[in-house]
């Protein structure tokens, strides 16, 4: 799956008429845009030469910069790019906007889509960028398309009369419970008390969820996923992580008839990060991990009167079942909801 399609806009490879398209030579030719990056605008030359590697990375690697059309037209490019700096392996998040299209919300639409793009279907290595610190719209697009923020980061090629730049990477995924039991239980938690839709209708007492939790790592042919947060360490370090972000399992089914198929269970992100995009990059990595594992089907259920159908959709997701009146609560009765896509 390389073109994509995010709320507004299509994301699609560059193709040899890009690279030879005016307009999008004039994006990285024209001044503006340029200042708050901190770096000179390209040559004509040098727009052509970047734009020709960056549609061979789809030959090369399988991942690299989109075309961004709204309504059919071409209004920026971006996405991750695969490089490898000093033997790190990582994916580049970049994005360039037509003038006309600034302050419309693109850029963010953009690397939100990378970040999960790029945890579905790219294994070696992190999603990073560097911001300079007077690049506020940058930083808080950074933020916004779940990347962490670690410190500055100089490159040789750095100009050293400008401050250094920042360094943000993309949460880390981990396989299992490992030494994160505290963690996950307590993040479970908390969702609960936030009156998240997963298991319980609002605060539940630890050991009752411990209990949940024990069965599900118990399971036969279940998989926990873990979204970490990077730290300082992790860029040298891959095995340092920092806090939990969110976790969900993954539940293959074992019959033979049914066995390309798995449900996802108790979805969840830690609700003081909201609007972050860590939903979308968790299901990026759920689909990912379930796709390594043979799965070609992901099914998914939910509390109907939620609003998840809308989430889930943007994801791929088609309705496959209702069942009116099919989950009772305190407080009445809602519709159970399932969903599937295919990987």
């Amino acid at each position: 799956m390389t073109t994509i399609h995010t709320a507004r806009l299509t994301l699609r490879p560059i193709t040899d008429a890009d690279v030879a398209d005016e307009r999008i030579i004039g994006w990285h030719t024209d001044p503006a845009g340029s200042e708050l990056m901190s770096e000179a605008p390209r040559t004509r030359d040098d727009a052509v030469e970047a734009l020709q590697t960056w549609r061979e990375g789809w030959d090369a690697d399988g991942i690299s910069y989109w075309i961004a059309e709204h309504e059919g037209t071409p209004v920026g490019i971006g996405g991750a790019r695969a490089m490898n700096y000093q033997s790190h392996p990582h994916l580049n998040l970049y994005y360039r906007l037509d003038p006309q299209s600034w302050r419309r919300g693109f850029g963010s639409e953009i690397a939100c889509a990378a970040t999960a793009y790029a945890q579905e279907f790219y294994t070696d290595g992190p999603v990073i960028t560097r911001i300079a610190p007077a690049n506020e719209p940058s930083l808080r697009i950074a933020e916004r398309a779940g990347m962490e923020d670690l410190g500055p980061f100089r490159m040789p090629q750095d100009p050293e009369h400008l401050p250094d730049n920042l360094l943000f990477e993309s949460p880390t995924a981990r396989l299992g419970i490992g030494e994160a039991y505290d963690e996950v239980l307590d993040l479970w938690c908390r969702v609960n008390a936030d009156g998240g839709a997963v298991g319980w209708e609002g605060a539940a007492p630890r050991d009752e969820v411990a209990t949940v939790l024990d069965r599900h790592l118990s399971a036969e042919a279940s998989t926990l996923l873990r979204l970490h947060a990077p730290n300082e360490e992790t860029w040298n370090d891959p095995s340092q992580v920092g806090p939990l972000l969110g976790f969900g399992f993954i539940q293959r089914a074992t019959w033979f008839s049914t066995a390309h198929r798995a449900t996802l269970y108790r979805v969840m992100t830690d609700p003081q990060e909201r609007g972050r995009n860590l939903g979308r990059i968790l299901m990026g990595a759920l689909h990912g991990q379930a796709r390594r594992d043979g799965v070609e089907t992901c099914e998914i259920s939910y509390r109907g009167g939620t609003g998840l159908e809308k989430f889930y959709e943007q994801l791929g997701y088609v309705e496959t079942g209702r069942l009116p009146g099919g989950l009772r609560f305190s407080w009445g009765e809602v519709d159970d909801v399932a969903m599937a896509r295919r990987l």
